[in-house]
């Protein structure tokens, strides 16, 4: 595996960043305009071209910017901070703790919740309680607002990626004992030939119900809030 160094990661959690927030392949002079690196434009290019090599960015055209690889994207998912997503993590565990004294009722509860994790992450969510055969799923106009999806072939090849998950969705139960918020990025997902898509997905337990719950969206989903999120809601329910 490639050592990047440092003025690499800072350079690539910025395009990374910024592609997540804009949907549009970062340039370098767009970085050397908007970030003081004290370093030449020449600079950021040469190494913009080192980590196209290394394999975390791809040059959509030649005159074009450039966009992560899923390697980028694991990088960045991997670095992110436990004190960035420990802030996130209180903010909404308020969110949450607020609407859970409002919802009276098991189902109705789990609904709603399901409801707004996919308002907050803006991607697909599902919450599913295998032992009670409850599937929930909300967010289709969310996550189709995204400018992903202004192309037609995407809407059908996520659509079919969802109904790949659902269809193997128990393997999720048994590939999670460690526990945790897992990331499955783009070819990662062992499951579907879908590239364009990543999933985020925890186990959970509501009302003693076991079951889990994950967030379905384009690569370019806000991985930092959507971790914080969900880890926020399970610290929440184990309480």
């Amino acid at each position: 595996m490639h050592e990047l160094t440092e003025r690499q990661k800072v350079i690539l959690e910025i395009v990374i960043r910024e592609h997540i927030g804009i949907a549009s392949p970062i340039s370098s002079g767009f970085i050397e305009k908007k970030y003081n690196l004290g370093i030449s434009p020449a600079t950021i290019r040469a190494e913009l071209y080192e980590l196209i090599e290394k394999g975390y960015l791809y040059q959509p055209h030649t005159s074009s910017g450039r966009v992560p690889t899923d390697k980028g994207y694991r990088f960045f998912v991997d670095l992110l901070a436990e004190e960035e997503l420990k802030e996130l993590e209180k903010k909404l565990t308020r969110e949450i703790r607020k609407m859970q004294e409002e919802i009276k009722g098991k189902m109705r509860f789990m609904r709603e919740f399901t409801r707004f994790l996919a308002h907050t992450s803006s991607g697909l969510t599902v919450s599913y309680f295998p032992k009670e055969n409850v599937l929930f799923k909300e967010g289709w106009e969310e996550v189709f607002q995204g400018p992903e999806f202004e192309n037609i072939k995407k809407i059908h090849d996520f659509t079919g990626m969802v109904n790949d998950f659902e269809t193997n969705i128990d393997f999720f139960l048994e590939d999670n004992k460690e526990k945790c918020v897992r990331v499955y990025i783009g070819g990662e997902t062992p499951f579907s030939k879908k590239r364009d898509f990543s999933i985020l997905i925890s186990p959970c337990k509501i009302m003693r119900k076991k079951g889990l719950l994950a967030i379905i969206g384009p690569k370019r989903m806000a991985y930092d809030r959507n971790i914080g999120l969900v880890n926020a809601i399970i610290k929440m329910l184990k309480e």
